[in-house]
């Protein structure tokens, strides 16, 4: 077994913890394993960072052979245990559950279980379609921040390396295999703050103002945090610790989608949607169930100024909905 240890720059004022724990309560890990089936592959490489009175550290265990995964298991383990709560990405869906059957599997007293848990992946999922990424690989998200890794290949890819690392001790290898773990630790640094964006979704902003134009109505809010990219789509712009909104004007009158078309009939006759709840009112010849496509809630624009802050914000809320959807 092999024991790496390096001390990292890291700002913890500049993180975006969101309430996860004090820094000197986290240790972020991931681990390299030969495959995906914990009952057939082996953990070969763990690697974590933590706080230390100097400052941020990563290490990192390497097996050199599969005779030392029960030694690297018990390594890491017993570092763990010095702190409260376990930062990851995807660690609730892969890691955590691989290292808890190892655990079994080699009859270790101690287990992950103990530790409380913070899965970035899992925090963010509700995210993909707001922002329009591609996918929710780290990877991905560190290209949608901006973030550079001088690692190219993904875990699969380094499988065969660490196959012939284990025959030739190959430094070359090795450097492979830290270099990708390393950067996958260093890289949950560089995303948390992707975490900002969850203040969207979870409505985090005031309304601040109303822009009406010929063809849409943009409505302006302020985050209670700073975003780090700007993105933006035909509906919703969002920059530092702004939002836009944006209202389709017809006829004068701005739509506001809502998302769930389940729980509404629509009236082609007066074209404008009414709770379910209502519906048994209306003879049936003059309802149908509502769509996506005309599922609105229809405001007269002419009418704005009769229209609070709070229902503002109401009706941001039912187009990022739409959007997660």
């Amino acid at each position: 077994m092999k024991i790496l240890d390096r001390k990292v720059s890291i700002n913890t004022d500049e993180l975006s913890l969101r309430g996860i724990s004090s820094p000197e309560e986290m240790l972020l890990f991931d681990i390299e394993t030969t495959g995906l089936k914990k009952e057939y592959c082996q953990v070969y490489l763990i690697g974590c960072a933590y706080l230390d009175t100097d400052g941020w550290h990563i290490r990192q265990w390497l097996a050199e052979s599969a005779l030392d995964e029960i030694n690297i298991l018990e390594a890491f383990l017993g570092f763990a245990y010095g702190f409260k709560i376990l930062v990851t990405f995807n660690g609730e869906g892969f890691d955590i559950p691989f290292i808890e059957y190892k655990c079994g599997y080699y009859g270790l007293d101690r287990n992950l279980q103990a530790l409380d848990s913070f899965d970035i992946y899992r925090k963010i999922k509700c995210l993909k379609k707001l922002l329009g990424l591609s996918s929710l690989k780290q990877k991905s998200i560190e290209e949608f921040l901006g973030i550079k890794r001088e690692d190219k290949l993904n875990g699969g890819l380094l499988i065969p390396y660490y196959y012939e690392y284990e025959v030739t001790k190959s430094p070359v290898n090795e450097k492979l295999l830290l270099l990708h773990n390393f950067e996958d630790v260093l890289g949950m640094f560089g995303i948390m703050p992707i975490l900002n964006y969850l203040d969207i979704p979870e409505g985090n902003f005031e309304f601040s103002g109303c822009n009406v134009e010929e063809n849409q109505i943009s409505l302006q809010f302020t985050l209670d945090c700073t975003l780090p990219v700007r993105f933006k789509n035909e509906t919703i712009t969002a920059y530092r610790d702004r939002i836009i909104v944006f209202l389709k004007v017809q006829e004068g009158n701005a739509y506001i989608p809502v998302r769930d078309t389940e729980n509404y009939w629509y009236l082609p006759v007066e074209d404008r949607i009414i709770h379910k709840d209502l519906a048994a009112f209306v003879d049936k010849k003059y309802r149908r169930k509502a769509t996506k496509e005309n599922c609105f809630l229809k405001i007269d624009v002419s009418r704005l100024s009769d229209v609070t802050g709070e229902e503002f914000k109401s009706f941001a809320m039912n187009i990022i909905c739409c959007l997660q959807a």
